[in-house]
């Protein structure tokens, strides 16, 4: 992968400025060697001069003739004769004065003398002119390419969480600060939204947990209140016998017991919620092999027998183990009560999900349950001595592990649980 080079505000500033200078420099010096070629074009050349004539007279008399030439163009010249004058070639002397043209400003038109000033105030004005254009320039365009794009993608960020709407993504892929601001801004954003389905998923399960406490405890309401009527009934028509009494004061107890057992239950799941998750690192599947031996004592004293494959490459992981073992411990116990004459555990390791299947041959879970996607408590025994407590724990525990807990049937018979839970793979040497 090919490795961007960033760069940082200060130098995209720092290079838009020295471009900047660089155009208006250029800019500038064109215009003043231009206007310096128009000056030079309308003015007179510098190496012309004043060719005087003088002639003196016998009687005292000077005249004067004048003529314009070029040093650097050499030309012959006969004799300068000044107007209305008569020639008197013996008795004259002839004398002559030669002066550079200093300033040849005064020798233009009065256009050509606008035109030069014009020249001169735009030698002054343009480069001035081009330095305030430049700026701007380069002031807008540095905001609206560097600046103007990550500033409007985190406003319009900013807006979505305002409005409490996590469901957007920032896709601003910038090499500057305000790049790694937006990339820093778009992980908040992920975490903010996984925060929230993690939140409105407790929700949910609290949701399902008072529906599941209301439905549960409907029935021995029921019951109590049942035989309250019963026994208010009888004790004042007195057809209440000691019979009747010890039969309906031993149903209320056994109803009072099982409300509390479902008490305790309740209680020992929210003390489970806060379990928290502790990563070590493992071998697999060595440390697979030596759970399942621990696992087989609860076979003892049964005539189920128990049955492991592994489908798991070798390697160093990290996850909670305890964890995997309390879930793995619940989920072969309650097979065990169900199980004729077999359970079958397999491990399965998947892109970074480790998952456990456990299969027994008994009669599997009835359509009801199974459509209980949202119920808390997998139980069917309407006895009151097993609430589905330990599907309920591999459940909670699985969600902290990053996993979860399926139900479903075996064909022709027989239940099937699968757990998984997101390990970490451990690089060697670290």
């Amino acid at each position: 992968m090919e490795k961007v080079k960033r760069q940082s505000l200060k130098a995209s500033f720092m290079k838009a400025v020295a471009i900047t200078m660089l155009t208006v420099f250029l800019c500038s010096s064109f215009t003043i060697f231009g206007c310096y070629q128009f000056q030079k074009y309308i003015l007179p050349d510098s190496n012309e001069v004043w060719l005087t004539q003088q002639i003196t007279a016998q009687d005292g008399t000077v005249t004067e003739a004048t003529q314009r030439f070029v040093l650097d163009k050499p030309s012959p010249f006969g004799r300068l004769e000044a107007d209305n004058q008569e020639r008197n070639e013996t008795q004259e002397q002839i004398s002559y004065i030669i002066e550079r043209i200093d300033s040849s400003y005064s020798m233009l038109s009065s256009r050509a003398k606008m035109a030069y000033g014009a020249s001169q105030i735009c030698m002054v004005l343009l480069p001035l002119l081009f330095a305030v254009i430049g700026i701007t320039i380069c002031a807008w365009w540095f905001y609206h390419k560097t600046l103007e794009p990550p500033i409007t993608v985190l406003m319009d960020a900013t807006t979505h969480i305002q409005d409490q709407d996590l469901n957007f993504q920032i896709d601003f892929h910038g090499q500057n600060e305000l790049g790694q601001l937006c990339t820093a801004f778009e992980k908040m954003r992920q975490t903010l939204y996984e925060n929230n389905r993690q939140l409105w998923s407790m929700l949910e399960e609290r949701r399902a947990l008072q529906a599941s406490v209301a439905h549960d405890l409907r029935n021995p309401i029921a019951i109590i209140m049942g035989y309250v009527e019963y026994l208010q009934e009888n004790s004042q028509g007195g057809t209440l016998t000691d019979e009747k009494l010890e039969k309906a004061l031993s149903n209320l107890s056994i109803t009072a017991e099982r409300m509390g057992c479902y008490t305790d239950t309740m209680r020992d799941l929210g003390a489970i919620e806060e379990t928290e998750v502790h990563y070590t690192q493992a071998e697999l599947p060595e440390f697979l092999q030596h759970m399942v031996d621990s696992l087989s004592v609860l076979f003892q004293n049964t005539e189920v027998r128990f049955f492991c494959n592994f489908h798991v490459s070798e390697g160093k992981v990290s996850f909670d183990r305890e964890l995997l073992y309390r879930v793995l411990e619940n989920l072969i116990s309650n097979a065990i009560r169900f199980a004729e004459h077999e359970i079958e555990l397999t491990f399965y390791l998947e892109h970074g999900i480790l998952s456990a299947t456990v299969i027994d041959d008994g009669p599997g879970f009835s359509e009801k349950l199974l459509r209980k996607k949202t119920a808390l408590f997998y139980s069917e025994d309407t006895s009151g001595k097993h609430l589905g407590l330990g599907l309920a724990v591999s459940r909670v525990l699985c969600q902290k592990h990053g996993g979860t807990i399926e139900l479903s049937n075996k064909s022709p018979h027989g239940a099937c649980v699968k757990a998984s839970i997101i390990i970490k793979q451990v690089k060697e040497g670290i």
